[in-house]
């Protein structure tokens, strides 16, 4: 028998499921570096192809290409998850942990100044990774207790 309980707990399982995937996929990534292969690899075609010196444009409409895709997905998230703030706090930060790898692999320039600007004795990328890993944990744990509490 199916009833609105037991469906929310399944889509629940679903999603805490796949953002652990995503999660421990980008703890792979920070551990081999693919994000940094995959541009090395980019740029190994581009310096091939003789495109290196123009590669610049097409890296600034990829930023712009992701931000906006990253933006409808952030509304349509938000718009999804209305009533389960927590998931949607999770998500969101789960997608912009994916956005944030995206940028670093795509390594334009100036947004590469930005993100590797040492804080002490950190990088500016690395506290968004970590802030990003951080709310989607509270997320999680927000919607947990609050499905407890149903």
């Amino acid at each position: 028998m199916r009833d609105g309980k037991s469906s929310e707990r399944g889509w629940g399982s679903w999603v805490y499921a796949a953002l652990a995937g995503v999660q421990f996929a980008l703890l792979l990534d920070m551990t081999f570096d693919w994000r940094w292969k995959l541009h090395e690899y980019g740029m190994r075609a581009a310096i091939a192809e003789g495109a290196y010196g123009q590669r610049r444009a097409p890296q600034l409409v990829a930023l712009v290409i992701l931000a906006a895709v990253l933006i409808v997905c952030g509304v349509a998230i938000l718009y999804r998850f209305r009533h389960r703030a927590g998931v949607a706090l999770a998500v969101t930060a789960t997608l912009l942990s994916v956005g944030l790898w995206c940028s670093e692999a795509i390594s334009y320039h100036f947004l590469d100044r930005v993100l590797y600007l040492m804080i002490g004795k950190a990088m500016l990328v690395s506290f968004l990774w970590l802030g990003l890993a951080v709310i989607t944990c509270c997320g999680l744990c927000r919607d947990a207790l609050s499905q407890r509490a149903r």
